[in-house]
């Protein structure tokens, strides 16, 4: 019967632990918040004892505040009897233990873990836009991914037809029906760069490479593919034929669970490639171009279109890029602006369709707002096909002071991402496929490049098969380099006007020239 008479020295042990929990908890929620803001995930016992944790607290704090009141009902004759501390003495001392327990079973190591890197997965388009047609196809395309027969599909079509689009929705529904274990989408482009389609693959994979040289990540990620029961990989914007176990990619009796979806101009490319089906991706016809036309319209201002309206959408030959841009550029115009466009789509006849996406994309941008986000559109081309980060954007701009009366880098920040999402608005520029990270069309790239080229003495360097064609001359100011087998730049090469080097290579000992030098 000690509780009766121990009574202040329990509450005392219950509010000195109640202090050490306290603290602890603190420092835990700490660690907690700065892991989230590396992008960690915290592990699910971590959770669950900081909710414990914070409710202990809670109650002790409630406990205690109780037998204050209790004392302070002493002074007016009202002390509770024997029996009453000794319940209350109970519970502190129970109550403190639990704490102690708490206390003892906060210590974790490690709080958090890096999470895979997941692939941003695009809403659909086609439903919404009720283009029935490309509803068709993609069940088509699907029910070949279902086919157990099947390992390597293709589709083809013509640059702005919506192979990219199509891609997407299939990498979409794959996810969402759960076909596959694993699902991966991966832009190829027109110089393949095969370190960063190893990595992106492997990221989607949770693999981390151990090795650096690209043979040996290829047999890393052939391994782990071998591994998986049911892979899906999709790879867009094929140019030439690819060397899939090069990549690291397993395909027939290698790895009979992995399906592969691969999209490109060229079917001869698909043919080399041994695709078993391929599916030719055609412009739309004139009922769902129209409606395309007119859902890009519908929330314009002034809802009622000018007659000329379907003209100009006829003009577009079907092909989605141009209808998007064009209605785009057309949305809460004037009706001079209708008939200009309709003018400038007129020059053309229907089989020049490349000439004319070119035609209109120039016309977007040259009614961009200002030279700051016509250099920083200039800039997105000359930086490639791939997924392009926006933290190289920003380093970029600041490396050539691109942006005026802009002196810090949180300043440079909030401008990028502003003039993103102006070239987002105008078609331009679209969603990377992975957060932090943005994309340039094909077609749209080819356009900016042209205009770089012309206004900026942008040199962009083509190759013929793993060599340079040509190489810059003394007025070039800004230099893209595709990737090449090149092991040293020329000797005496010099671009004295150069301001930026964009160097796409593998070979990490290039040796690099003063070629920056300067009279």
């Amino acid at each position: 019967m000690s509780h009766p008479f121990t009574y202040k020295s329990k509450f005392e042990t219950l509010h000195h632990e109640a202090e050490q929990l306290m603290n602890k908890r603190l420092k835990l929620q700490q660690s907690v918040d700065e892991a989230k803001r590396k992008g960690e995930e915290i592990y699910e016992s971590v959770d669950k004892w900081l909710i414990e944790a914070g409710k202990a607290i809670e109650e002790a704090d409630e406990f205690i505040q109780g037998e204050e009141q209790a004392k302070k009902r002493c002074f007016v004759g009202l002390c509770p009897d024997l029996k009453t501390r000794y319940l209350l003495s109970k519970k502190a001392e129970k109550k403190a233990l639990a704490i102690d327990k708490l206390v003892n079973e906060g210590d974790h190591d490690p709080i958090s873990f890096r999470p895979r890197i997941l692939q941003i997965v695009a809403s659909s388009v086609y439903h919404r836009e009720a283009l029935n047609s490309r509803v068709l196809f993609l069940k088509q395309v699907m029910d070949a991914l279902r086919d157990p027969n099947l390992n390597k599909i293709g589709v083809h079509g013509m640059g702005g037809v919506g192979k990219t689009t199509l891609a997407k929705e299939v990498h979409r529904q794959a996810i969402e029906e759960k076909l596959f274990d694993e699902v991966v989408m991966v832009a190829v482009n027109q110089t393949p760069e095969l370190r960063r389609i190893q990595s992106e693959v492997a990221d989607v994979l949770g693999l981390t490479f151990d090795v650096e040289g690209i043979p040996g990540r290829a047999n890393r990620l052939y391994e782990r593919l071998k591994k998986e029961k049911k892979v899906l990989i999709i790879l867009d914007d094929i140019w030439k034929q690819l060397d899939l176990k090069a990549v690291g990619i397993p395909i027939g009796d290698d790895c009979k669970g992995c399906k592969i979806l691969l999209t490109s101009r060229d079917k001869h490319v698909l043919s080399q490639m041994g695709t078993q089906v391929v599916f030719h991706l055609d412009v739309l016809q004139d009922e769902e171009a129209w409606s395309l036309f007119e859902m890009t319209l519908a929330d314009a201002k002034d809802s009622e279109l000018p007659p000329i309206a379907t003209e100009v959408a006829k003009k577009c030959a079907g092909l989605p890029l141009l209808l998007l841009t064009v209605a785009t550029d057309l949305r809460n115009r004037e009706s001079y602006a209708w008939n200009d466009k309709l003018k400038q789509l007129s020059v053309f006849d229907n089989e020049e369709i490349y000439a004319k996406v070119h035609s209109v994309l120039e016309s977007s941008y040259n009614d961009l707002p200002g030279n700051e986000v016509k250099s920083f559109f200039l800039l997105c081309g000359l930086l490639g096909l791939s997924n392009i980060p926006i933290r190289s954007l920003l380093k970029y701009v600041m490396g050539l002071s691109l942006f005026k009366h802009i002196s810090t880098v949180k300043e440079a920040r909030n401008k990028v991402y502003t003039l993103i999402d102006t070239l987002k608005a105008k078609c331009l520029l679209i969603d990377g496929d992975k957060y932090g990270f943005v994309k340039i069309h094909d077609v749209v790239r080819d356009t900016a490049l042209l205009i770089a080229s012309r206004e900026q003495h942008a040199f962009i360097g083509t190759r013929s098969g793993s060599e340079l064609m040509k190489w810059p001359n003394k007025d070039s100011a800004r230099i893209s380099l595709p990737y090449c087998d090149i092991e040293d730049l020329p000797e005496g090469w010099e671009c004295p006007k150069a301001e930026l080097l964009l160097l796409f290579t593998e070979v990490l000992s290039l040796g690099i020239p003063d070629l920056f030098s300067r009279d």
